[in-house]
């Protein structure tokens, strides 16, 4: 081994973290969402390579606040005994909205020892469908396409959609190139160049 950077036979690990969202048709939602931590070339009793962790979630979403209306944690590869036993517990998040409060509330549920960390950090990491949700109730109304990025149609359907997406990142500033020709034409900002508070 030479230990060069990406040497194929250098010991390596690699997290995969994915969300599939599926619209079910009046503002629900369904989604499968996994963590999976696996390592090659290293001390494995015998294989090259060895899956450490693989967490599944299973869940369903309703109205705007993205409601939790259904949650199943499955492990599917954890590396002790005890680990699978609190997947149960995230039963206690039905009910919470990824929209309010939902970080808070994994951490009082699944925090420390109540969890498991890598259980905890997806199940935090839900809160990013909000996103999903958002570019799926575009598309639905507005093709994605190189000409609706640059004419402001894309972007024109976002904020009536989520105002707050004005702000929320660099690409997405209201005196940037994206947002300012879209919130002049929609006169969302005054003479002084200011826009109204918007949305968290």
């Amino acid at each position: 081994m030479n230990g060069r950077s990406g040497d194929a036979h250098q010991p390596r690990s690699r997290r995969t973290k994915t969300f599939d969202v599926h619209p079910q048709g009046d503002g629900v939602y369904s989604f499968v969402a996994r963590l999976t931590d696996e390592a090659w070339n290293g001390e494995f009793g015998g294989p090259d390579q060895v899956t450490i962790h693989d967490i599944e979630v299973r869940g369903r979403l309703e109205g705007p606040e993205l409601t939790v209306t259904a949650l199943t944690v499955t492990p599917l590869e954890l590396p002790y005994t005890p680990c699978p036993r609190v997947a149960p517990a995230a039963g206690a998040l039905v009910g919470q909205a990824l929209r309010g409060g939902w970080r808070k509330a994994v951490l009082a549920v699944l925090g420390g020892t109540a969890g498991c960390t890598h259980q905890t950090t997806l199940l935090l990491g839900l809160a990013e469908i909000t996103t999903h949700v958002i570019f799926l109730e575009m598309n639905a109304r507005t093709p994605y396409d190189p000409v609706t990025r640059v004419d402001g149609t894309w972007m024109s359907t976002g904020l009536d959609i989520e105002p707050g997406l004005v702000d929320v990142c660099h690409g997405l500033s209201r005196t940037g190139e994206v947002l300012l020709p879209i919130l002049r034409r929609s006169d969302m900002v005054n003479e002084r160049g200011d826009a109204g508070p918007t949305a968290v």
